[in-house]
């Protein structure tokens, strides 16, 4: 076969092209067309490029993912449709699938696409090397934008929780157990302070649950807003308790955020949910702190602040204890 005769076997396919769907079927089209019908019947979003990125062929669906539908396809570099770091990716993995490291096909690959637009969309791309009659590449990509969200979204109610929108326990856990191997690795101080408020149970048992869910609330606010902006973590850890991460943050830096915790409750006011004006809420706190190898464990460290915690109650509630 001459090279002329192969060009010819994977022509260019137009999107907007009504030749392809002819009512008598594909009997009669040449072999590049055919090849650019088939891939117009397949649910997934297909590109057919050259060796060195020139898309050669496309299905409606690849146009509609690259945001392309108006705009020419045929002709373009499909690599300039990738994000930076995944060029560098794609050209790495065309190169072992052209030499066979890798068999013929590789994938699928997360990478992100920037589309025609400017839209970011993240995708699965397989690639398929057709070394015969001449060398081709066919790219299989599946849109993830939709199902990142799903997962982003379940992944946030899974380590949120649901009655105060702070990090539950569970994510309180994760990120205390990260922050620990960060700042221990680089000999930075890791501080967690425990907040209990104080006689919550009376609170419950006068005024019911409805208002305690409502005080629940409005103490968690009340520690976001006195949270530094450096903190890593606010955590409703139980019950009535909440928890505090604060990476690089010694002894005294921490007792300076549990004191302007105290000072937010003193400033709460419940006669919006029909309450006294002169009812308040108190909390007490406890804190540790790991330097220079005080503590051989996260679980250690936050055992020490819930032991401050106890003394805190035991000296009369509404203050704070450190465990040092």
């Amino acid at each position: 076969m001459t090279n002329s005769n192969r060009k010819n076997d994977l022509r260019p396919l137009a999107l907007n092209d009504d030749s392809l769907w002819a009512d008598d079927g594909c009997k009669d089209l040449s072999p590049g067309m055919e090849v650019g019908s088939f891939i117009q019947y397949l649910a997934e979003a297909v590109l057919v490029v050259s060796p060195d990125g020139v898309i050669e062929c496309a299905n409606a669906k690849a146009a509609l993912l690259l945001n392309c539908v108006d705009k020419p396809l045929i002709g373009q570099q499909w690599p300039e449709f990738l994000t930076g770091r995944c060029q560098q990716q794609y050209h790495g993995l065309v190169k072992m699938v052209a030499k066979r490291v890798l068999s013929l096909q590789a994938g699928p690959a997360e990478m992100a696409l920037c589309c025609a637009d400017g839209e970011i969309k993240d995708i699965e791309l397989s690639v398929s090397f057709l070394p015969e009659p001449e060398a081709h590449l066919v790219l299989v990509m599946r849109d993830l934008t939709r199902y990142k969200a799903e997962y982003e979204k379940l992944r946030l109610q899974a380590s949120t929780d649901a009655l105060t929108g702070l990090a539950n326990r569970r994510a309180f856990d994760e990120q205390l157990l990260q922050q620990w191997q960060q700042c221990t690795a680089a000999r930075r101080p890791l501080s967690v302070v425990i907040i209990d408020i104080d006689f919550f149970k009376q609170f419950n048992d006068r005024y019911g649950h409805i208002q305690g869910d409502a005080c629940l609330r409005k103490v968690a606010g009340a520690i976001v807003q006195a949270m530094p902006v450096d903190a890593k973590l606010a955590a409703r850890y139980g019950g009535e308790e909440f928890a505090l991460i604060l990476p690089n943050h010694n002894e005294i830096m921490a007792l300076q955020v549990a004191r302007d915790v105290q000072h937010a409750m003193r400033q709460l006011q419940f006669t919006d949910a029909g309450l006294p004006a002169t009812l308040t809420v108190s909390v007490s706190q406890g804190i540790a702190t790991e330097i220079n190898g005080q503590y051989r464990t996260s679980m250690a460290l936050l055992c020490a602040a819930d032991t401050a915690l106890y003394r805190a109650k035991a000296d009369g509630r509404d203050c704070i204890n450190a465990s040092s």
